[in-house]
């Protein structure tokens, strides 16, 4: 088995490109993660919204009821879904890198396997020519 074999072969290719974009995926999320989550561990404890200073006039419209009503929970909103979104990065590197060894296992395996035949097929050339040659 050569290098060229291995390059000519798209399930390695592709198997080694998915383990470096996940491992690359893995990394950034695990990094933005603990950045994050030392951003929330760091913000005072956001108490209850207290909605008695609304009046209902100001909370007839949409955006007042859907929106944290104070800047720290909005502030802890995004840093949290900040944080969500680089989970699901870390999760789908994960499966990146897992898809990436399995597809690069089996393009080794039909290779290996590829490889195996050629012999043989080599060996019997060369026993039927001894053959003939005796």
């Amino acid at each position: 088995m050569k290098l060229t074999d291995l390059s000519h072969d798209w399930r390695v290719v592709l198997g080694v490109g998915l383990i470096a974009l996940g491992g690359a995926n893995w990394g950034v999320g695990r990094i933005r993660t603990a950045q994050y989550g030392r951003m929330l561990s760091e913000q005072p404890a956001v108490a209850a919204a207290d909605d008695s200073y609304r009046s209902f006039d100001e909370l007839e419209s949409a955006d007042a009821v859907l929106e944290p009503f104070t800047w720290r929970q909005r502030e802890a909103s995004y840093t949290t879904a900040r944080m969500d979104f680089y989970h699901a990065t870390v999760m789908t590197g994960d499966a990146f890198v897992g898809g990436g060894l399995l597809l690069t296992c089996i393009g080794f395996l039909s290779l290996i396997r590829r490889d195996a035949a050629r012999a043989a097929q080599g060996r019997a050339r060369r026993s039927a020519g001894s053959a003939a040659d005796g």
